[in-house]
């Protein structure tokens, strides 16, 4: 009888340590499923950011000649802009994307020395063929192909 019993308790043992491994591993395969869940419901929050970025770019790209056809007047809107880039990005929550998060930094960066070049263009009566102006207009076209990227 003594014999039964003990075989019974290591039996017992063995299904208790058998039912904690599977346990285990399906709190792992729920873990993962839930994180495949997050990142799929990040999905179109990422696209809408990644949409804003492209047509502040754009935006910014197009306001020098905007300005000429005389469309926005002065850096207004431009200022308008860059100040609100940011605050729609954190309007989507956490997105878990480092590398975006330091591109809108860069972009914001980039639409504030559009806006310095343009606000030195503005304050001469400059030809387009002007040699003056050239290292200025440089610098807007570098900005712009910077933002572009």
């Amino acid at each position: 009888m003594g014999v039964i019993s003990i075989l019974v308790s290591l039996l017992a043992c063995v299904i208790a340590l058998l039912s904690a491994y599977y346990a285990r591993k399906s709190r792992e395969i729920a873990q993962e499923a839930n994180n495949i869940l997050v990142h799929q419901n990040l999905r179109p929050s990422r696209l809408a950011v990644y949409m804003l970025m492209k047509e502040y770019a754009r935006y910014c790209s197009t306001y020098s000649t905007l300005q000429c056809v005389k469309e926005v007047e002065g850096t207004g809107d431009l200022v308008e802009h860059i100040e609100s880039l940011k605050l729609e990005i954190d309007n989507y929550g956490p997105l878990n994307m480092p590398d975006i998060e330091t591109k809108v930094i860069e972009y914001q960066n980039k639409g504030w020395q559009l806006q310095r070049v343009l606000d030195k263009l503005a304050r001469y009566e400059h030809k387009p063929h002007d040699a003056e102006f050239e290292p200025l207009e440089e610098d807007m076209h570098d900005i712009l192909v910077c933002t572009r990227a």
